[in-house]
């Protein structure tokens, strides 16, 4: 009886003790629902950690510089002048008048002196200019190599290149008082001002070399002296056409149903159909020509005097040039004999850093003479084409007339030519004129001819570089912080139950 007694027992305590060994999920919900205060505490104050870990890393600053670059349209690098010629200088975008006017244009309560001292020009882009500053400290780094250094040399100079027809106008927000919109719109006047200011004082006209004056038939004077002024103002006209068709925008422009290439062809036909080859026929018979007019051929006796003594100066400066390329390449043969022989000589290690260095320095002399040669080549080819014009002249002072070919009066036919002549060069005299005006009606209508914004103003200052993927921070941090206070909560509820 005793030992079913103790049996008992000890079955009822194992039950007992697997019932305590087992985890109620419901008491467990209960009791962390019953600290859930202490479990959004602890999620925000991860939240919060991660937010203060985050402001950490993020970079604020304060605006205090915007910057504008802007393209100029007309300006060169090899001539910093505006169209008409008048030079340039990047103080242009800020003189007194430009800036009192864009005040008076944004409308904001500022002084001249103020904005004066408050804004500054430079002739790059900014835009650009913080690579070139890394590009220049990686050149002045001792331990650059030499290939990285090439490179950036390259780069360097690629860089500078593409900034140089920009200009960067800064201006100092702090010192002037303004906030960053109001900045960048005044920058923006400024700018829009001084390009108003410089197509009314005509600086965008474009200087084209025209003549402004008809071409007119001098009574009185012999015909060759009046084909010779004909001449001489197709040639005007000619020079006037080819600096039009370089300018933006000219190929699109018609005037009186005609554009810059059909005057430009025009000018051609009259002068290799009519000028060229009557001016030819009038020296031609410049004999018969003399006949009424003894002034002819003194003026004629003293020009052809004039183109022999250029003759003689033209071959004997051919001649000369042509003596120097035969010595030059009479030196370069005994240099390379001199050389062959000084390499056959070398007899022993010892002679080896002389030959050497008498080789690096007959390379150098070989390299200077191909760059003579060259230089000479190019000069005698332009002697040669000046002669053969020079003998084209005094084939024509030295021509047949054409009294002893053809029995025609040349002095007929030449005059009834430069009237029709004198009329076509007088209307497309008129039609460059017009094409002028209708280009700078064109300039005046658009900024665009004077310079262009590849960008907004450029804000120095004044943002924050937030770290990469905030909101997923955000969302991490939020469950860091519900586990871990579920976790706090579980030890609490078991360190109370243990008690």
């Amino acid at each position: 009886m005793s030992q079913e007694v103790k049996v008992g027992n000890m079955t009822s305590a194992s039950s007992h003790d697997v019932d305590r060994d087992e985890i109620d999920l419901v008491d467990l919900i209960k009791s962390i629902w019953s600290q859930r205060g202490l479990v959004l505490g602890i999620m925000l104050l991860v939240v919060l950690a991660v937010l203060s870990f985050h402001s950490y890393k993020a970079s604020f600053s304060t605006a205090n510089r915007i910057d504008y670059p802007i393209s100029l349209s007309f300006l060169a690098d090899s001539k910093p002048s505006y169209p008409n010629g008048t030079s340039f200088s990047p103080r242009d975008l800020i003189t007194g008048r430009v800036l009192q006017n864009a005040i008076s244009t944004s409308g904001l309560e500022l002084t001249l002196e103020s904005l004066e001292k408050s804004i500054t020009v430079a002739p790059s882009n900014s835009l650009l200019k913080k690579s070139e500053d890394k590009l220049s400290v990686l050149l002045a780094d001792a331990k650059t190599s030499e290939e990285i250094r090439l490179a950036a040399e390259a780069s360097l100079k690629y860089l500078k290149d593409a900034g140089s027809g920009y200009v960067t106008v800064s201006l100092n927000i702090q010192e002037l008082g303004v906030n960053s919109q109001q900045g960048s719109f005044l920058l923006q006047i400024v700018v829009d001002e001084w390009a108003t200011l410089s197509l009314e004082r005509g600086l965008m006209n474009v200087d084209i070399a025209r003549p402004l004056v008809p071409f007119t038939i001098i009574e009185g004077s012999n015909l060759i002296d009046n084909y010779d002024q004909a001449s001489n103002y197709l040639n005007s006209l000619t020079t006037a056409v080819l600096q039009l068709s370089e300018l933006s925008g000219s190929s699109s422009i018609v005037v009186n149903r005609m554009s810059i290439e059909d005057v430009q062809r025009r000018l051609t036909a009259l002068g290799d159909r009519d000028i060229g080859p009557l001016r030819e026929f009038a020296y031609s018979n410049s004999s018969s020509l003399a006949e009424s007019d003894s002034a002819i051929q003194v003026r004629l006796f003293a020009r052809q005097r004039l183109l022999d003594l250029e003759h003689a100066r033209l071959t004997k400066l051919i001649s000369s040039y042509d003596l120097a390329l035969v010595q030059l390449g009479s030196d370069n043969q005994q240099q390379q004999y001199s050389g062959s022989s000084n390499q056959n000589s070398q007899g022993n290690p010892g002679q080896f850093d002389q030959s050497f260095l008498d080789s690096l320095l007959q390379l150098g002399t070989r390299l200077g003479a191909v760059d003579t040669r060259k230089q000479l080549f190019e000069r005698r080819i332009t002697a040669v084409e000046e002669l053969l014009l020079l003998e084209k002249e005094i084939s024509i002072l030295l021509g047949t007339s054409s009294s002893n070919v053809m029995k025609i009066d040349p002095e007929v036919i030449l005059k009834g030519a430069l009237v029709t002549i004198e009329k076509d060069l007088n209307e497309i005299q008129q039609n460059i004129g017009q094409f002028v005006d209708a280009i700078r009606e064109l300039t005046l209508s658009s900024h665009a001819q004077v310079y262009s914004a590849n960008s907004a103003p450029q804000v120095r200052g004044g943002f924050m570089e937030l770290a990469p993927r905030f909101a997923l921070f955000i969302v991490l941090g939020s469950i860091l912080g519900l586990f871990l206070g579920i976790f706090v909560a579980l030890i609490r509820s078991a360190l109370i139950n243990s008690k």
